[in-house]
């Protein structure tokens, strides 16, 4: 069998593709937008965050915002969080300015254990204030700073720059508060994320590909060894032999790095959760 290749060149290789569609999308005119909002003639699909504080901000919600916030729900049931991981520039991005360390690269600073972790946290009052000012100023507030927004914003730029030859200052000011969130901020997407709080709050719906572990593979159960190395290399500090003093599986982006990691091949993401392994 040939080795399988590496969940973290997998989630690469889609960020880059996302990449390509859009540069397709400027080179031909087709107008299929961006991640923020996507799509081709009249349909499309818009960032949930973006939506709603477009709507609150204008206390009005057409017929399409509801179409869209409907779509967006019924594919984070089907998906859970896999954007944070296999879609979402941030991480990627993040990654190779911070020194250039991949995601298994991450230490065990920020996956120690969680105790009780909380129903609701700082990502969750953060998107609360987003939409709470929207609505109060008028304008979708946290769109100003999205990362993702950012990155878009930039990778266009750079696009007209060389395509019109149209310099802007925004080259220079989207990519340095891009920087100053990721690098400062290096917890933005487990602890200030309001649209990491939506599809946080939505992936309650979602029962698929969820990490199972094989209990008859596992070396920590069936040969009581002191292994943690699933645990150390997941972002969101889940646990999955330890689900008291973990945040809950709900929270996985299924970036597959625990499946990777394990020596024994003993974790896997199965369509349906098919009882005890």
């Amino acid at each position: 069998m040939p080795p399988r290749i590496p969940a973290v060149r997998l989630r690469v290789i889609t960020v880059l593709f996302f990449f390509v569609v859009i540069a397709a999308g400027l080179a031909f005119k087709t107008g299929i937008g961006t991640l923020c909002d996507m799509g081709y003639g009249a349909v499309s699909a818009i960032c949930p965050l973006g939506a709603l504080e477009t709507a609150l901000a204008g206390r009005t919600f057409p017929l399409r915002t509801l179409i869209s916030l409907a779509v967006a729900v019924i594919i984070i049931a089907i998906s859970g969080r896999l954007f944070c991981a296999w879609i979402c520039p941030a991480p990627f991005l993040g990654n190779l300015i911070r020194s250039g360390k991949s995601h298994e690269d991450s230490t065990a600073a920020h996956t120690a254990a969680v105790r009780e972790p909380p129903l609701l946290d700082s990502r969750h009052f953060i998107l609360g204030g987003a939409l709470l000012s929207s609505a109060i100023f008028g304008f979708p507030v946290f769109c100003l700073v999205c990362p993702v927004g950012l990155v878009l914003a930039t990778f266009i730029g750079v696009w007209r720059l060389f395509q019109y030859n149209e310099p802007s200052w925004t080259l220079l000011v989207f990519p340095a508060v891009f920087i100053l969130e990721i690098v400062i901020c290096r917890k933005w997407c487990r602890k200030i994320c309001p649209l990491g709080a939506i599809l946080s709050l939505l992936s309650n719906l979602n029962p698929l590909f969820r990490p199972r572990v094989n209990r008859g593979l596992c070396r920590q159960v069936s040969e009581k060894m002191d292994c943690s190395l699933c645990k150390s290399v997941c972002e969101e500090s889940i646990d999955l032999h330890d689900s008291d003093k973990s945040q809950p599986v709900t929270e996985c982006t299924k970036c597959r790095d625990c499946a990777d990691v394990c020596p024994a091949g003993a974790i896997s993401f199965p369509l349906l959760k098919k009882g005890q392994t």
